[in-house]
């Protein structure tokens, strides 16, 4: 069965060409000499999304958009979030979830009736979800949010800081991300001198593309993605022989998809370093990897752990793994 990672993607569209760093500011408009300030965002999708004042009920959708918003201090904002969010956010935020309301499942579609109930202002959102355009007609905005890479988790934290009046908590939150990546990258580099070829097995062969977040997260771990020879799509599917061919030195995979023992009885596997050597290595919270919001530096500290396990990682981003 595929994870929840590779199941949204095959049923929500791969490799969706996204824009990077959309813009987003706000403006100002006069209406009978009475100023109203709106706030214009750009989404992930390229969709012009316009409040007329910030908001104050929010529903998540997606555990990644749950945990941007609790981190910019929203618990009391956040009027429902979906399913998947309560299944599925790892620790720390799984345990401030105590409280929330759950408006159901978001696949293949949403509640509408459910959503509309909340009498949200703003809906934060990822791709391929159906029916999120009948919010419309409810006079819902919808920020949909999909990064394809570790600039465009900043960029969305900076989004949902915006649309939500926490601008500055959205800065102080990108500086701490960034302060921790960079001791990070910084320890690998100190304390590695090999950069093994990775195959990164998100589900049934899905991987991470040139054009993703989680192709930073393994750079910046000190590996390198053999997917980047294959493809050019965000989250590709990469066949048996192509895996061969690359003869990856790690294989790192979601323990809720598959085992050890399934990947490396696949067809020529047996040939591939990372089988002969017994690199298959488990995330041992898939979470922390695939979800793009504050958790990436609770994933990079996972790669360069599974990676590098020789390397010292700072106690507060090891803890949980």
């Amino acid at each position: 069965m595929l994870n929840r990672f590779a199941r949204a993607l095959k049923l929500f569209g791969l490799g969706l060409s996204l824009s990077l760093l959309a813009g987003c500011g706000q403006t100002v408009t006069h209406a009978k000499a009475v100023k109203i300030h709106t706030i214009t965002i750009t989404d992930d999708t390229g969709r012009t999304v316009i409040l007329t004042h910030k908001a104050t009920r929010i529903v998540t959708i997606a555990p990644s958009n749950t945990e941007i918003a609790l981190d910019l201090g929203l618990k009391n904002e956040i009027v429902g979030t979906d399913t998947m969010t309560f299944e599925y956010a790892p620790p720390p935020w799984a345990s401030e979830l105590k409280g929330l309301h759950n408006i159901g499942s978001s696949f293949p579609s949403i509640n509408i009736k459910q959503i509309v109930a909340t009498q949200p202002n703003l809906v934060l959102a990822i791709p391929g979800i159906k029916g999120l355009s009948a919010l419309q007609h409810f006079h819902i905005p919808v920020i949909i949010l999909s990064p394809q890479n570790i600039n465009g988790v900043y960029h969305d934290i900076q989004i949902v800081g915006i649309a939500t009046g926490r601008t500055q908590q959205a800065k102080t939150l990108i500086s701490h991300l960034k302060t921790e990546l960079t001791t990070l990258q910084q320890l690998v580099h100190k304390n590695t001198h090999h950069t093994p070829t990775v195959f990164l097995d998100l589900g049934q062969l899905y991987s991470a593309g040139p054009n993703s977040y989680l192709n930073n997260l393994i750079t910046m771990a000190g590996g390198k993605n053999i997917a980047d020879q294959f493809a050019h799509t965000a989250y590709p599917v990469l066949t048996p022989k192509q895996i061969v061919k690359a003869n990856p030195e790690d294989i790192i995979y979601d323990p809720t998809d598959a085992t050890a023992h399934v990947i490396a009885t696949l067809p020529g596997f047996s040939h591939v370093r990372a089988v002969k050597d017994n690199h298959i290595l488990a995330m041992p919270e898939p979470s922390y990897i695939d979800e793009p919001s504050p958790a990436i530096a609770m994933g990079l500290a996972e790669l360069i752990h599974l990676l590098h396990p020789h390397v010292t990682l700072p106690h507060d981003l090891l803890k949980d793994f």
